[in-house]
């Protein structure tokens, strides 16, 4: 996987730099409660100063240049053309190193699949035909039947460029005013955020499109549990789990009225059973819509989704090649800030032949 080889590439290059970010970024995981993620025994303040020290090291080392051969002055050398674009590189590889790990441990991985090809390629996704082949009546005598061939489906992923740009200065992370590992989860967080909603939205859009026996107009145990049934059977037993928000699965709840819940129970501890009827039930960690001025939530909290993990993943994403960026020249803007330009390719598109189910108006 590209991804893995380029991390692989900058572990070797920068081992010190590669081992002081991933410990950063998986304290940062760790402080958004990221199951089997572990806080660093050092502070975060102490391990910010300590990578920007190995930034620096590291961009001396392979720009060749150190701030001697400017008379000293930081600034100038700072803002020479080609340690910037080391600095940029550096930055760069730092971002794609940690942006997997992040992506591949919420709820995405239960929907979506990723993909990662080079820079400017597009990537193909071979669909196998899902259905069975029909079984015939006949005679002894008779040495075939109709011939039958299930062809495989292939779409094309396109991966589409975004951009981010934000004021950068490096002469400030240089002098320690700044920190590069807060710079570089920032833009992990900002990229994560939208790859998370490029793909909710697709997966929401498809699961709020069924129609039939996939889709349940309003909740009760027995149709779930038909619903789940349903998803299994045509997932060639592929058993199925519940997914929802928290605040949806509490509608997830045996019909008995006579039930009662003890403190210890999982639904008064964690907000909803683990499992309903013999199937997993996860949760959905809700994420902020920073697209909106009224703090809204981004996933539906009406609606429960029945997915099958173990078959075809119903999203597949895309992902074009590293990230690559610009910066201006130190005097390209009339108030003297610096502007740098993260680019980064993908695209997401429902591309499956596994069957879902979704349970919608909960309340």
């Amino acid at each position: 996987m590209l991804q893995t080889m380029m991390a692989k590439q900058f572990s070797e290059s920068a081992p010190e730099l590669y081992k002081a970010m991933s410990i950063y970024s998986e304290h940062c995981l760790a402080e958004r409660g990221v199951k089997g993620k572990k806080f660093a025994e050092t502070s975060k303040s102490d391990m910010e100063m300590a990578i920007n020290k190995m930034f620096a090291d590291e961009l001396t080392k392979q720009s060749k240049m150190d701030v001697s051969q400017f008379q000293g002055s930081l600034e100038r050398y700072a803002n020479s053309t080609i340690v910037k674009e080391f600095a940029n590189s550096i930055r760069d590889y730092m971002i794609d190193m940690v942006l997997p790990e992040t992506l591949l441990n919420g709820v995405l991985p239960y929907f979506a699949n990723f993909k990662f090809e080079g820079f400017g390629e597009s990537m193909s996704f071979e669909i196998e035909n899902n259905a069975l082949f029909t079984v015939s009546k006949a005679g002894y005598r008779q040495r075939n039947t109709n011939m039958q061939k299930l062809y495989k489906t292939t779409v094309t992923l396109v991966p589409e460029n975004r951009e981010v740009t934000v004021g950068t200065d490096l002469f400030e992370i240089l002098k320690g005013r700044e920190f590069i590992a807060r710079e570089v989860m920032k833009a992990v967080r900002s990229i994560e955020s939208q790859m998370l909603y490029d793909a909710y939205d697709a997966f929401h859009t498809a699961m709020g499109g069924l129609t039939g026996n996939l889709t349940v107009a309003n909740y009760s145990e027995t149709a779930l549990i038909k619903l789940c049934e349903t998803i299994g059977a045509y997932n060639q037993g592929r058993k199925p789990i519940i997914l929802g928000t928290p605040v949806a699965l509490k509608a997830v709840l045996p019909s008995n009225a006579n039930y009662r819940y003890l403190l210890e129970d999982d639904y008064v501890k964690l907000g909803h059973l683990q499992t309903f009827n013999g199937y997993d039930v996860i949760p959905m960690e809700q994420v902020a819509d920073y697209t909106t001025e009224d703090y809204s939530l981004k996933l539906d909290d009406t609606m429960i989704y029945v997915v099958s993990p173990a078959s075809e993943k119903l999203v597949q994403i895309g992902v074009g090649g590293s990230i690559v960026s610009n910066t201006d020249s130190t005097y390209a803007n009339a108030n003297l800030l610096q502007m740098s330009t993260l680019s980064k390719a993908w695209d997401v598109q429902v591309v499956t032949n596994s069957v879902a189910g979704s349970v919608k108006n909960l309340g």
